[in-house]
């Protein structure tokens, strides 16, 4: 007898609008498919979500948190490095479909969605409060190794690549070192 529980309809509903959402982008991805796709009623959706916004900035806000955590874990086993946050997009490369930083790409689709902002903002100080750590508090550096760490994303977009992620890792070093 199988006793796993099945996920809630609310996790159901978040966990097949990410999937959507990041392959078939935000704007293609309707509240019925997410309602079909999730198995669950209208009515069930409603109960959780008033919108499909509200949706939308739930999941990056799950995906910001698990990011967090994961540059949280980091520095609880080594020094924090400027480099951690592209070896992370590495990881993502490795795990498969790769569709770009899904918080550019909900900018890109949501562009007057004031929580679609909000939670694109409070992603990029995530990663450049980490930058400024791994790099003694230099504000500036921290902000010269975002672009890159955004070009980087870019890039593997356009062209899923671990070398791509490398070279910039190899330009951050530029940046590091050139203040050393």
């Amino acid at each position: 007898m199988d006793i796993t529980k099945r996920p809630s309809a609310r996790q159901r509903i978040l966990d097949t609008a990410a999937a959507l959402f990041y392959s078939r982008g935000i704007n293609n991805t309707g509240i019925d498919r997410i309602i079909a796709d999730a198995g669950v009623a209208k009515a069930s959706m409603y109960n959780h979500f008033a919108s499909k916004e509200e949706i939308v900035a739930t999941y990056l806000r799950g995906i910001r948190e698990q990011f967090g955590l994961a540059l949280t874990k980091s520095t609880t086993t080594e020094t924090p490095s400027y480099d951690v946050p592209f070896r992370l997009l590495k990881m993502t490369l490795a795990n498969g479909d790769f569709y770009g930083c899904p918080f550019s790409n909900a900018l890109v689709e949501l562009p007057d969605s004031d929580s679609v902002k909000q939670e694109v903002s409070a992603y990029r100080n995530t990663v450049l409060d980490y930058f400024e750590l791994a790099v003694d508090g230099d504000a500036a550096m921290a902000a010269k190794l975002m672009v890159v760490y955004d070009g980087a994303f870019l890039n593997c977009k356009l062209s899923p690549s671990k070398s791509t992620v490398e070279n910039a890792i190899e330009i951050a070093e530029l940046i590091v070192s050139d203040r050393r």
